[in-house]
């Protein structure tokens, strides 16, 4: 196997992966970002490196604000382990986190902003954090 991957490296031809761009500037020096591959998977990088290391993940806003702070927006992140969560976009002033992703109604029986859709083996549940409450989602 050892004698296979170093002819392959020796005889394969090396691919350059070319940087997308991402149509927004850097915030440092103004350049254009582009979309980066690392070792976690896409990221934002400015396009002027090694003269500027400014980088941002890619996050997906769900629509919810976060019921931590009220201020910030939920966002979907990926762990290092490529499991999805759930932070407010404020981290490190707000420090609300969830593997469940939160809903943006409060629940009808203790009218919190504390619903959250659970995945279960059965299908998916609405329940409340901070109640009993749990409800089926509407298809």
């Amino acid at each position: 196997m050892k004698k296979n991957v170093e002819r392959a490296d020796k005889e394969m031809e090396k691919i350059e992966i070319k940087d997308e761009p991402a149509g927004i500037d850097c915030d440092l020096c103004g350049a254009p970002m582009v979309f980066k591959m690392g070792k976690y998977g896409k990221f934002l990088a400015c396009s002027r490196f090694p003269d500027c290391r400014n980088t941002k993940p890619i996050v997906k806003e769900i629509g919810v604000t976060c019921p931590k702070c009220n201020e910030g927006q939920v966002i979907e992140r990926k762990s290092k382990k490529k499991r999805i969560f759930y932070g407010c976009d404020r981290y490190p002033a707000c420090d609300y986190v969830s593997w469940d992703k939160p809903i943006a109604r409060p629940c009808p029986k203790c009218n919190e902003k504390a619903l959250v859709e659970k995945k279960l083996k059965k299908g998916v549940q609405i329940q409340c954090t901070n109640c009993d409450y749990k409800e089926q989602p509407q298809q």
